[in-house]
């Protein structure tokens, strides 16, 4: 009698999944990053060279070390020394865990798989926002809170962000295995969620990543990429006035952003939640820590340091604000002229790993949204903190998954290892 399910196979699959699957549920998301840790340990262990340095896992082992030696290298004189090596210790765990996530998604079965498990998520975390909007309770009873959130609950605003960077999986999926007019609505689900939103940032990351997104899209059907941005223009200028008209909360935010375009520094400063403040403090801090900066996650007390006695953000325990609110600046300011360099050639090597990358669905996809996120021409939320270093890691991992499997060795088999071994990606009946 014939098994039509293989737990085993399945296992990697599901554990790289629950990932995003417990991303909306506070630090829970850390525990299967945690275990796919270990496993990435025990790989490195058992395989050495083959595992970290073959294939598409050479590639996110250069990325790591693009962002993780300038991390160790501000440590020794940190303006804040214990968070400063507590986070640079800790960051491995997402090398390690993304060297797993390489390793059992080399082959084809497994990363669709992935790809199809994902976008169902995704699709449900729009279905439970928009309910959020139209009735005021998503489906655990949140409610809609100052900015749509859905799953993520009402005190933290990651949903928008979240979303405009991983809805490439909802498409891509939906493209390669639906009709094109259930491309078109979920595209424009995920369009609704990121506006009601109301995140700037995920406002520009979502259009950044509908752009490239279509581009590709369109060449692949063999038609001229305008064709297809034209009309998601003009939809998106009348769902946007639609919103403007029916949600205070949206119409607020555009109206602060509009003020944009008096170009003065005063309504910059206005239209961007006065970051322009706080990027002046930034480059201070860089000017006064050229070489290592001022220790990574150590912007709090650097920004008190140098802020002036008046300063907004200064609080009354003597810290200011957390972070620099933008990638460049942020890398500056703690990590200094090593860490800018890291980063430069970490955009180097993303951007050339990327080329033919469009062939893979979910590599594409995984490669797109943590492009998008990282697009220096933006605000950005904290590259170092534990909920966005791990999102982007994993994005990397996966989207490092598509190179052909490492070179079989007599002595080191690819399927030595049990516990981390995938399927053919033509199983069949009896394995599948």
């Amino acid at each position: 009698m014939p098994v039509f399910f293989n737990p085993t196979t399945w296992t990697p699959v599901v554990l790289a999944w629950s990932f995003l699957l417990l991303l909306p549920f506070s630090r829970s998301s850390e525990l299967p990053m945690f275990i796919m840790a270990i496993l990435g340990g025990v790989l490195i262990w058992k395989h050495g060279k083959q595992a970290v340095w073959e294939g598409g896992a050479k590639t996110f082992s250069l990325l790591f070390l693009c962002i993780w030696v300038p991390m160790a290298l501000s440590v020794p004189d940190s303006l804040w020394f214990e968070k400063s090596l507590s986070t640079t210790l800790t960051y491995p765990r997402i090398y390690l865990a993304g060297i797993y996530l390489i390793w059992v998604l080399r082959e084809e079965l497994p990363r669709q798989r992935l790809l199809k498990l994902s976008a169902w998520l995704l699709l449900f975390w729009v279905v439970d926002a928009l309910v959020q909007a139209v009735v005021g309770y998503n489906l655990l009873g949140y409610a809609y809170p100052e900015r749509l959130n859905g799953l993520f609950g009402p005190k933290t605003w990651k949903l928008g962000l979240t979303l405009a960077m991983l809805s490439p999986i909802v498409w891509e999926y939906v493209s390669r295995n639906g009709a094109k007019w259930q491309l078109g609505l979920a595209w424009l689900g995920t369009a609704a969620v990121v506006l009601l939103a109301s995140n700037r940032e995920s406002w520009i990351v979502f259009a950044l990543a509908t752009v490239m997104w279509v581009w590709v899209y369109a060449r692949r059907l063999g038609f001229h990429p305008l064709k297809l941005l034209g009309p998601i223009v003009l939809i998106v200028a009348v769902a946007g006035a639609g919103a403007y008209q029916a949600n205070p909360k949206f119409a607020q935010r555009v109206d602060q952003s509009i003020g944009v375009l008096d170009f003065t520094y005063e309504s910059l400063n206005r239209a961007s939640s006065s970051r322009m403040h706080l990027w002046n403090n930034a480059l201070t801090v860089l000017e006064n820590h050229p070489i290592n900066g001022a220790g990574v996650r150590s912007y709090r007390y650097a920004y008190a340091k140098y802020a002036e006695a008046d300063d907004p953000y200064l609080s009354p325990d003597g810290t200011g604000m957390i972070y620099a609110h933008q990638l460049v600046l942020e890398v500056g300011s703690e990590t200094g002229a090593i860490g800018l360099a890291g980063l430069v050639c970490f955009f180097v090597i993303l951007i050339l790993s990327g080329r033919g990358m469009s062939t893979n669905s979910l590599a594409w996809a995984a490669w797109l949204g943590a492009f998008v996120w990282l697009f220096p021409v933006n605000t950005h939320t904290a590259l170092y903190s534990a909920y966005w270093s791990l999102l982007i890691g994993w994005l990397l991992a996966v989207s490092c998954a598509m190179s052909p499997p490492p070179s079989r060795s007599p002595n080191k088999p690819l399927t030595q290892t049990p516990r981390v071994r995938c399927e053919s990606s033509m199983p069949s009946a009896s394995s599948a």
